[in-house]
């Protein structure tokens, strides 16, 4: 069954997870790429990341997990980037959860706290998606070791 997607590309779920881990295989740090719950029915791709090899610089937590989420909808794909580590859960949310920020928020998870702000991004592709979040992230996690 292929799928048209909000981004105007039809292809299948499982050829949008796939292209997406090949994308995750490529992050400087990332090792043990894998679909979970299973290669058989994936719903999530899922990568174990030393942070300092991702960063290029020192940094006070050394090991993290990121996960990538996408679901196809018509009309609107449902899609996350989401980080965590010892300290902090971080990702943006392209998601019903929270319509008053927009069509995507960034969740920041820290000290107990949970955070939305508006995400503020407006690509509809699996990759373009994973791509603003990558961008993004280094930012991101730097200002979580200032606070």
């Amino acid at each position: 069954m292929v799928l048209l997607l909000a981004g105007g590309r039809g292809f299948t779920r499982r050829d949008g997870l796939r292209r997406l881990k090949e994308r995750i295989e490529n992050i400087p740090g990332a090792t043990n790429v894998r679909y979970e719950p299973s290669r058989l029915r994936p719903r999530t791709v899922v990568a174990d990341i030393d942070v300092e090899m991702y960063l290029g610089d020192a940094f006070p937590r050394q090991t993290a997990t990121l996960e990538v989420l996408w679901r196809p909808h018509e009309g609107k794909d449902v899609q996350r980037v989401q980080w965590a580590d010892e300290a902090v859960s971080l990702g943006w949310h392209k998601d019903d959860d929270h319509p008053d920020l927009g069509t995507t928020h960034f969740q920041l998870e820290a000290s107990g706290e949970v955070v939305h702000e508006p995400g503020q991004i407006e690509v509809e592709a699996p990759l373009g998606f994973l791509e603003v979040c990558l961008d993004r992230l280094p930012d991101a996690l730097r200002a979580t070791s200032e606070s």
